[in-house]
């Protein structure tokens, strides 16, 4: 499908990016130089270009200057975070953030953000025809390290720095908390899809 922008600034960003990119690292480099790394939706809304049955960044297994995003990769040559060379919709996921109006009971409304997974049903009704998003299968449950800690940098993007602090001091407390409790805490903090 491509990759949309939240804004102008998104893409521009972005293209700052893109403009690193050397065909030793961009798999498809000569052709989003020549004919566009970016075109517009059915709505005339900008996005990365689909090319060859996928966006124009996705390196194919076998490339040699790496698979997969070619800004991901990017970002950890350069040693910055992805956050910084990919579209926001890009880094964002698999972390979801939502704003959502609350009624407390003393008769006004309050938005509260709320972060949680981005699975399909985040999508909308479109959300089932998108087969390459994984975060409900169990491959996508096998890092050493808990959620907040593997995804620091999307979270301190989302929440802040003084709010990611707070998630961090809360976390360690439920796990000191789970390990002196035999078997853990049931149902707790552990994905439906985590193969453990």
């Amino acid at each position: 499908m491509g990759a949309h922008f939240s804004d102008k600034g998104d893409r521009k960003r972005v293209q700052s990016f893109v403009d690193k990119l050397t065909p030793d690292m961009w798999q498809f480099h000569d052709e989003g130089v020549t004919n566009g790394w970016i075109e517009r939706d059915d709505d005339g809304e900008k996005k990365t270009r689909v090319y060859d049955g996928a966006c124009i960044m996705l390196n194919r297994p076998g490339f040699e200057g790496g698979e997969g995003c070619s800004l991901h990769n990017l970002a950890a040559d350069l040693g910055v975070s992805h956050v910084a060379t990919k579209p926001d919709v890009c880094w964002q996921l698999p972390i979801r953030r939502s704003f959502e109006e609350r009624d407390f009971g003393d008769g006004q409304e309050y938005t509260v953000v709320v972060i949680g997974e981005y699975d399909r049903r985040g999508w909308g009704p479109g959300g089932l025809d998108l087969n390459w998003y994984c975060s409900s299968n169990t491959e996508a449950h096998v890092a050493p390290d808990p959620v907040y800690v593997t995804e620091e940098s999307t979270l301190r993007e989302l929440m802040g720095s003084e709010g990611y602090e707070a998630l961090v001091e809360h976390c360690v407390e439920f796990e000191a908390a789970k390990s002196v409790v035999p078997g853990g805490l049931p149902g707790l903090a552990i994905h439906p899809a985590d193969p453990k």
